[in-house]
């Protein structure tokens, strides 16, 4: 029978051990972030489709609207849908006596939080640029 390899190690600096726990800290929180950021942009972009409403108020009453106008607006609001579907408390499964379930579940709230974030962000900044080529050109 073979013996057990015994696995030597040392016990990790205080400053080491800050550190990973900072980071641990901080890939928890990356949800709260997220949502934060999400709450931002949703505020962002609709303070910035007041602006243009306010300013290019001629170009959204014109009953012929470009198609282009239309567009800009559906990804406008298709963007802030997304950004509040981040802050949405969605139902994630997971087994609360496993640790893998747990980090797993952590993983996928991460990944469609970021996912939506930057789909938000994409469609807003589109629709920006849209809008703002066909008023003030």
């Amino acid at each position: 029978m073979d013996k057990p390899k015994t696995i030597k190690s040392t016990k990790p600096s205080p400053d080491t051990r800050s550190w990973i726990e900072y980071t641990w800290k901080e890939e928890q929180d990356t949800p709260n972030r997220l949502e934060d950021a999400a709450k931002f942009l949703a505020s962002m972009i609709s303070i910035s489709l007041t602006i243009f409403l306010a300013i290019g108020k001629s170009s959204f009453e014109v009953k012929e609207t470009s198609w282009s106008i239309k567009a800009a607006i559906i990804l406008w609001l298709i963007s802030l849908l997304a950004s509040f579907f981040v802050l949405f408390p969605w139902r994630y499964r997971y087994a609360s006596e496993s640790v893998q379930s747990i980090k797993a579940m952590h993983r996928r709230v991460v990944f469609v939080k970021r996912l939506l974030l930057v789909i938000s962000l994409v469609l807003f900044l589109a629709s920006l640029t849209i809008l703002a080529v066909t008023i003030f050109a």
